[in-house]
């Protein structure tokens, strides 16, 4: 039988084994995978008894140099800093150890001039911190591109320069992303200009992304490949019943990825059959279709959720445990549209296939608004594209003649 006693400690962390090992197994860690980590812990603990050092000396300097020895030693696992989170985790909320953050490195004149620019982006344009990280962004690869490694000269900037690096990056990437990069550009040109270090205003030089709205087309998924993407889910399995609540649930509500994320069971009304959806600023109270509270229940009933879940519907299976994050609903659901053959395996398309079904159903546009929460009405309009049988009542013949 695993347990903490087959694994040897010395030094340091010899006082904190038993504890760390409740602490793994409370997160969710199988026993051989929490004797793996105490391993891991036995380590670390004897390279600082080496080196005469204590558990508040540990540092990212010295952490670093730990997993260096580690390499160096031969081993083959647990070889980068992210395999000391639990350690870490566990030391911190135990008062023992403060890890800051690592200062990296000196900043060169490109990450100087973009501090610069983030500041003012925050405390003069107030822009939220996503904003500001894609200007950033948007900015940071402009200038890499037109500087490579030497230090970024704006004054050497000139018009053609924006459209050369704006068209290249047009042909590798969508409309839609390419948009996102003009807007961060203009507005890095026009603070470059308002510091004084260009001469002209290069922004209006950044060409305009020929991409207009409501001209694309939704992509849903039909019957038979919603039919395919469900029965990836191996509902044997815990793993598997989460899925398929998870999907059916995107699939028949069209909820965003952040809004399975936060779902707790206080927004489940099993009495009314209503869930409660947060999301985009705003709270809505949706019917729950049956055969999506019944997935739900059942998988729920198999898996009541840890208290460190804080009663979300949706937690991590995987030690350790805690609340699936937005970016894991999104993983969750690519893996099985690709074992479906989907393409491409884009989340928001179990979103378009509640709409397009909602519409073949005989919904209108208004409650296609009402059940997706669209603000507004634009976003909703597109959807009347795939309504073939309306409009095959209003198209006219063509006689065949050009004009």
């Amino acid at each position: 039988m695993v347990n903490s006693s087959t694994v040897q400690v010395t030094g340091p962390l010899l006082g904190h084994v038993e504890a760390l090992w409740n602490e793994l197994l409370e997160r969710g860690y199988t026993p051989l995978s929490a004797a793996n980590v105490l391993r891991l812990a036995a380590h670390l603990s004897r390279w600082l008894t080496a080196r005469r050092l204590a558990l508040d000396d540990l540092n990212a300097k010295y952490i670093d140099a730990f997993f260096h020895a580690r390499r160096r030693a031969g081993y083959v696992q647990f070889l980068t800093p992210k395999a000391l989170k639990p350690i870490l985790h566990y030391l911190e909320q135990a008062g023992v150890v403060s890890i800051p953050e690592p200062q990296g490195s000196p900043a060169g004149p490109l990450e100087l001039l973009l501090q610069d620019y983030a500041d003012y982006l925050v405390h003069e344009r107030t822009l939220t911190a996503s904003v500001v990280r894609q200007y950033s962004d948007s900015a940071r690869r402009f200038l890499i591109s037109r500087f490579a490694q030497r230090p970024p000269r704006p004054r050497e900037l000139s018009a053609e320069d924006i459209i050369v690096f704006v068209l290249d990056y047009s042909h590798r990437y969508s409309i839609g992303t390419t948009k996102l990069l003009v807007s961060g550009l203009r507005s890095f040109l026009r603070y470059l200009y308002l510091q004084g270090a260009v001469d002209l205003n290069l922004s209006g030089a950044v060409p305009a992304v020929a991409g207009w709205r409501l001209t694309g087309l939704p992509k849903g998924l039909s019957e038979a490949e919603v039919r395919r993407v469900l029965s990836t889910c191996d509902r044997r399995t815990r793993l598997g019943r989460r899925s398929y609540a998870l999907l059916l649930l995107m699939v028949r509500l069209g909820l965003r990825s952040c809004e399975v994320a936060t779902l707790k069971l206080d927004d489940i009304d099993w009495q009314h059959g209503e869930i409660t959806v947060r999301g985009k600023g705003r709270e809505d109270i949706l019917p729950l279709p049956a055969d999506v509270g019944e997935a739900m229940a059942r998988y729920l009933r198999l898996h009541q959720p840890h208290p460190q879940d804080k009663r979300r519907i949706f937690p991590r299976i995987r030690a350790p445990h805690g609340p699936l994050r937005s970016a894991g609903v999104g993983a969750a659901v690519r893996k099985h549209l690709r074992l479906a053959g989907v393409h491409p395996p884009h989340p928001h398309r179990l979103r378009h296939t509640a709409a397009t079904q909602m519409l073949c159903h005989g919904a209108s546009m208004d409650n296609i608004a009402q059940v997706l929460r669209h603000c507004s009405p634009d976003t909703t309009a597109i959807y009347a594209k795939v309504d073939y049988q309306a409009l095959g009542a209003v198209v006219q013949p063509w006689s065949g003649v050009v004009s």
